[in-house]
């Protein structure tokens, strides 16, 4: 493993943070089959404390599973529902299938979007899908979870990220989230590039990865 000075990784970098009792493998992308996934199973295999755990992620990405664990630690989630046929509009549409995009969604203001959406998602009615019902001014909105953290000042969306990171563990992560009388409650988890971080969230990366971290991924020129 390399070593360099703790800033904000490039692009499909994978960094391991060690701690005391455990290491943090940072990564754009720890969906299943990712070198990110590999990187925990591989810590796993090895016998090193990872967080998040292989399972932790491949939890995350589905988004039925993602919410009703959620739940379980106390997060507050959208109601969700499976289907095979319609879903009733206005509403969240996710695929569910192996082939699905983790964070992708379709929002439907009516019957002709839904439908649209539906196609798309199941390839044209092969797989189920899950959707959320929404309210007519409910929307999904997307807050980059940075080690629990968020670079809102609003505390109830605060609260829900520092849920977040309790329940995955997932050092970088986008939550997908939609406020409904005030409450914001989660619709689903999905990975964030490096270069999608705003200026502050790039500075609490890389505060947070501070100190000296090794190169996951292999060796790289620094």
């Amino acid at each position: 493993m390399s070593k360099r000075p703790g800033k904000v990784p490039r692009e499909d970098e994978i960094l391991a943070l060690p701690s005391e009792d455990c290491t943090h493998i940072v990564s754009e992308n720890h969906f299943y089959k990712t070198e990110g996934y590999y990187a925990l199973v591989k810590n796993e295999v090895n016998g090193v404390n990872t967080l998040p755990r292989s399972s932790d992620v491949i939890d995350a990405y589905v988004v039925p599973i993602c919410l009703e664990k959620a739940k379980l630690c106390g997060v507050e989630v959208c109601h969700w529902e499976i289907s095979y046929t319609d879903a009733p509009a206005p509403c969240i549409i996710y695929g569910v299938n192996y082939f699905s995009t983790p964070g992708e969604f379709f929002v439907a203001q009516d019957l002709k979007q839904s439908q649209q959406a539906v196609k798309h998602v199941t390839n044209n009615g092969r797989y189920p899908f899950c959707y959320q019902p929404l309210g007519e001014s409910d929307m999904p909105k997307k807050s980059n979870v940075i080690f629990g953290r968020i670079a809102s000042d609003d505390p109830a969306l605060a609260n829900l990220a520092s849920g977040v990171y309790e329940a995955f563990h997932i050092p970088l992560v986008s939550m997908i989230y939609v406020t409904h009388n005030g409450v914001p409650q989660l619709s689903s988890l999905g990975p964030v590039k490096y270069s999608k971080l705003n200026q502050r969230e790039k500075e609490m990366l890389g505060s947070r990865l501070g100190g000296t971290i090794e190169c996951a991924g292999g060796e790289r020129d620094v």
